[in-house]
């Protein structure tokens, strides 16, 4: 892809988008040692929004969740890189409930000020940001060719890229980098299929290789789990887009989702012709924690395991539900819990049963993964320097007989070996 050095700003524009991004990104802990636990295992995270914020994504800094330096020392083999192209602001409506809507103002124009100066309309704006974010993450991957660069960064691009993950690389290490999306906001509810199907083909050209229909509201492609109740499944063109997806072999992301939309999206998915196509929540909590409207019901985590998927349990707060002031170790407790209370979701005997009629076989721990959401505009417990510190706080798990909750495994799949598997599946 052409590489344009304009996409990351520079003067004002520059800082205005290091002081957004300092602001926005906190965390209790930061640069730790990799813990022993972690040794010998592939380590996967399915979602950080840093490329977003307009730094220069390998260098260090003294804020944040990831930068290059610390991705090195993480010891993560695979890291999804996501951006949404439109955060409006909550508001208080008449009733005084804070909803989040198209209708507040959109945050991401101070992370595009140049935008002010461009014609066109908003909805055109976002698919151009869309293309700006495309065009950092191959900057990123052109910066790590440097010899003094902390890694090599290796492009997640065809489901054989994912087998060359983890491999030793002569002189230095290699982490395996995929583009994402966090909803398609330019497409209308009565675009036609060619126009849904232009669009989402102009996003895989660009490299991304992973969209959510949705982000923090609902939009022209189906209902969002903030601001819908829940209720709005997808539009005609939201249909559309997920057939286009799934035909294309992009994987399809259900973060931010309604529960109509997700279970609509996962019948799709497994009533192709072909077979069933696994589906990803990329970063999420569990209501059976912490009851939020962003959070996973047991029928959404269920839904997108029926399809062979998985989902990505969080390290922000607003998925935890921590108290700010809460020690350290009782945040790590609270991402166990969600863990915990996942598996409880999938091992249902009755669930169980359901899944090994339709695959001949079923493991829970199959559908658990790390979506961290780094650099999301949240506050989490550590920056990615952390993530084999989960690792190590699962391993020390015990169910209610004493056991590993955890055994080795089981705790090789949650670490990286399910989002390995699951994101080859859905791209072959």
């Amino acid at each position: 892809m052409p590489q344009d050095r304009r996409s990351l700003p520079r003067g004002l524009p520059g800082a205005i988008a290091r002081i957004a991004e300092r602001v926005s990104n906190r965390c209790e802990k930061r640069d730790l040692p990799f813990h022993e636990a972690a040794k010998g295992l592939f380590l996967a995270d399915l979602h950080a929004d840093t490329l977003l914020w307009g730094i220069e994504p390998l260098a260090p800094r003294s804020g944040g969740h990831v930068d290059g330096p610390r991705l090195a020392a993480s010891g993560l083999g695979l890291q999804v890189f996501a951006a949404p192209t439109w955060t409006p602001l909550p508001f208080r409506k008449e009733d005084a409930r804070i909803v989040v809507n198209a209708r507040g103002f959109d945050q991401s124009h101070a992370l595009f000020p140049t935008e002010m100066f461009t014609a066109g309309r908003p909805h055109g704006l976002k698919r151009r940001r869309a293309l700006r974010i495309a065009r950092r993450f191959h900057e990123m991957i052109e910066a790590s060719e440097d010899r003094l660069a902390p890694f090599r960064a290796v492009p997640v691009l065809e489901p054989g890229d994912i087998d060359r993950l983890g491999l030793p690389a002569p002189g230095r290490r290699e982490v395996g980098v995929m583009l994402a999306l966090e909803g398609l906001h330019w497409v209308r509810a009565e675009a036609e299929r060619e126009k849904v199907e232009r669009a989402v083909t102009e996003l895989h050209a660009a490299g991304y290789r992973m969209i959510a229909p949705t982000h923090r509201f609902s939009n022209g492609l189906g209902g969002s789990n903030e601001d819908s109740d829940g209720r709005v499944g997808l539009s005609r063109a939201g249909r559309r887009f997920v057939k286009t997806c799934l035909k294309m072999r992009i994987v399809l992301d259900l973060a931010h989702a309604s529960p109509a939309l997700i279970r609509e999206a996962c019948g799709i998915a497994l009533s192709r012709e072909d077979g069933a196509r696994p589906v990803i929540v990329s970063h999420c909590g569990l209501r059976a924690v912490h009851p939020s409207s962003r959070n996973l019901s047991v029928g959404d985590v269920r839904a997108v395991a029926a399809t062979g998927g998985m989902i990505g349990i969080g390290f922000w707060d607003e998925a935890m539900g921590w108290a700010p002031k809460a020690p350290f170790p009782e945040k790590m407790a609270r991402i166990v819990e969600s863990f915990r209370a996942a598996l409880g979701i999938l091992s249902a005997e009755e669930f169980a049963e359901e899944m090994e009629g339709r695959y001949g076989r079923y493991d829970p721990y199959e559908h658990l993964g790390f979506g961290s959401d780094f650099d999301g505009a949240v506050t989490t417990a550590f920056d990615v320097t952390g993530v084999s510190h989960v690792v190590a706080a699962l391993a020390a798990a015990e169910d209610g007989a004493g056991a590993p909750l955890f055994p080795p495994e089981k705790l090789t799949l949650v670490a990286g070996g399910n989002a390995r598997r699951v994101l080859k599946a859905a791209m072959s």
